[in-house]
């Protein structure tokens, strides 16, 4: 059988023009995937993040239930319902933070150390006499109100109505639409009652006591 010699042309690799246009392609390729692939990497962080809240709503649930059994019928007014809190209840934000209480919540959700989160508060029903006040024994030991912050720039993530999100619905249509400013709830299922904050973490350069700063965080967007 005779020997035919590949041509050169046979032999030739891409041109100049050839490998721009493969080039081009693949650039406009990444611009198209790696924005779809940036929000898939956003929404899986803000899922952890969710998921670390629910978490921490369930420790803290489930901690102030126990105080309730133990310690709910012998309350008395004004008394913080989370012993070792730096302020009383009835006088406005309670710094909850490095107590025993808050300690164990953190370790059940297992957020601790690093891995704390930078902010943590909730509200429950106030525990002082107050005019109208609607609040039953059970209601202060009950979270109907929450703000989770896991890091200083991570999406603020709010409890209300037994729902997370991350709009916050204290300021949902440019007002106050949760609570007046004695704190009394003026719409949804604790309508007519007073409520009570209290700070499970918090690592800002503020105390959590100190209300015009700290009072559910206002953003610019908000009233």
């Amino acid at each position: 059988m005779e020997y035919k010699r590949p041509s050169k042309m046979n032999n030739r690799g891409f041109t100049l023009v050839e490998l721009i246009v493969v080039l081009v392609i693949l650039a406009i390729l990444a611009a198209l995937l790696v924005p779809a692939l940036l929000g898939y990497i956003d929404k899986a962080k803000n899922a952890q993040i969710l998921l670390n809240a629910k978490n921490l709503m369930n420790a803290t649930q489930a901690e102030l239930s126990l105080l309730y059994a133990q310690n709910g019928s012998s309350l008395k007014k004004d008394e913080s319902i989370i012993p070792g809190t730096s302020k009383p209840t009835g006088k406005g934000d309670c710094d909850a933070t490095n107590t025993d209480f808050a300690k164990k919540v953190l370790e059940t959700a297992d957020l601790t150390g690093d891995d704390a989160p930078y902010c943590f508060m909730i509200a429950v029903g106030r525990n002082c006499n107050i005019t109208n006040n609607k609040i039953t024994l059970h209601d202060k030991y009950t979270v109907y109100y929450a703000l989770y912050i896991e890091k200083e720039d991570s999406p603020h993530m709010y409890f209300y109505g037994g729902d997370w999100s991350e709009e916050n619905p204290r300021y949902k249509n440019k007002k106050n639409d949760i609570f007046d400013q004695n704190n009394m709830v003026v719409s949804g299922p604790w309508k007519g009652k007073h409520i009570q904050y209290y700070s499970i973490a918090n690592k800002y350069d503020k105390p959590i006591t100190d209300v015009g700063y700290w009072r559910w965080l206002k953003r610019e967007d908000e009233p």
